[in-house]
């Protein structure tokens, strides 16, 4: 019997979070790189439910319009063949070649008209779903097509939408089918009394009225079977917290090094700012927090301009700048703030700064000098 003491022994201990599958939850929505990739492979929200009930509803159309001369058509081609074979003595391989050559060109002669609106129809149930896309990814070869999957037979949110919507159109083709054929019940039995054609035109007409009720009715299955593949294939391209982190890494560089840049970049800038501070006429300070640094240049500046602004650490170095450089310094509070908060440095003060800044600049006995005013 195995003791106790072996099982509270660390040396036995199994780590079984080692074993766990990292499963962080598709929480993240996707990239406009995710979906772009997917549709470079061709996978699109799209259903064939759409294409195929338009392609049912085309074809009978076509027959309903083109149903009387289809008629006579096959009537032509199986008496020219009937006709073709009693009167042949000898049929060899030749023979049949061309035969079969014939049958082939009047068989398409006779059903051309069903295939091409089938196949516009099954174009436009494609396009109205997807837009005109061509994808050469698409058709070239994947191994994990001929892949077993599993997942696809297993039951799953997928399998089990499909297996309701297989009993849907079963029910619905079963429930249709028997209420218009009831309808239709006693004349259907009195086609013994009637002409051939007449009969076929009978059985034609109820075949047509329950072909186009059960086409349309299925165009609302279609339209939930369109959103509900939308749906899944927006979830499907939902990302982990990870992914969607990598994915960012990936476009737009490692974060780290992108703050560095910005930093380097601020730091250039606030270094090529601080050399424009000996050039200026005079420095608006909010005495701890706010230094501006204005200059005016007579004849080609329309207003004093922004030369060098700041905040905390960088005011103090703006005014440390201007004492070493005798560029006069103003205690405003209320216009180093404003200044600071509404003007870019290298822009000119607007018109509601300029009678205030002026009031302080012609104070000035340097800049008094300097426009020639002294």
């Amino acid at each position: 019997m195995i003791s106790e003491e072996i099982f509270k022994n660390p040396y036995y201990l199994i780590e079984l979070q080692l074993f766990a599958a990292e499963d962080e939850g598709r929480t993240e929505p996707p990239s406009e790189r995710r979906r772009r990739e997917e549709k470079e492979k061709g996978n699109v929200p799209k259903s064939a439910e759409v294409a195929s009930t338009l392609v049912l509803l085309g074809g009978t159309g076509v027959l309903f319009v083109l149903g009387e001369r289809f008629v006579k058509n096959i009537a032509v081609f199986i008496k020219k063949y009937i006709a073709m074979g009693v009167h042949v003595d000898h049929f060899g391989t030749e023979e049949f070649r061309s035969t079969m050559t014939l049958v082939a060109r009047d068989f398409l002669n006779l059903i051309w008209p069903i295939l091409a609106i089938t196949v516009v129809f099954a174009i436009v149930g494609n396009v109205v779903q997807v837009g005109f896309m061509f994808t050469p990814r698409a058709v070239s070869f994947r191994f994990d097509r001929i892949t077993p999957n599993f997942k696809r037979i297993l039951p799953n949110r997928q399998t089990m939408f499909n297996l309701l919507k297989s009993l849907a159109k079963v029910i619905l083709i079963g429930v249709v089918s028997y209420i218009l054929i009831a309808g239709d019940f006693l004349k259907i039995l009195l086609t013994g009394n009637m002409g051939v054609m007449e009969s076929i035109a009978l059985i034609s007409y109820s075949g047509f009225k329950i072909m186009m009720t059960v086409g349309i009715l299925l165009l609302a299955i279609a339209a939930a079977d369109f959103f509900f593949q939308k749906f899944e294939f927006e979830e499907s391209l939902k990302q982990t917290p990870s992914e969607a982190k990598r994915e960012m890494k990936d476009d737009s560089g490692d974060p780290s090094l992108k703050n560095r840049r910005m930093q380097l970049a601020r730091d250039m800038m606030q270094g090529n700012m601080l050399k424009e501070v000996p050039k200026a006429d005079v420095v608006i300070t909010n005495p701890t927090h706010y230094s501006v640094a204005l200059a005016y240049e007579f004849g080609r500046d329309q207003a004093p301009r922004v030369v060098a602004k700041g905040e905390n650490r960088l005011a103090l170095e703006i005014r440390r700048i201007a004492k070493e450089n005798d560029v006069p310094i103003v205690e405003s509070p209320q216009q180093a703030r404003l200044l600071y908060a509404q003007v870019d440095v290298g822009k000119e003060i607007p018109n509601e700064f300029f009678q205030a800044i002026v009031s302080i600049l012609v104070t000035l006995e340097k800049f008094r000098k300097k426009v020639g005013m002294a």
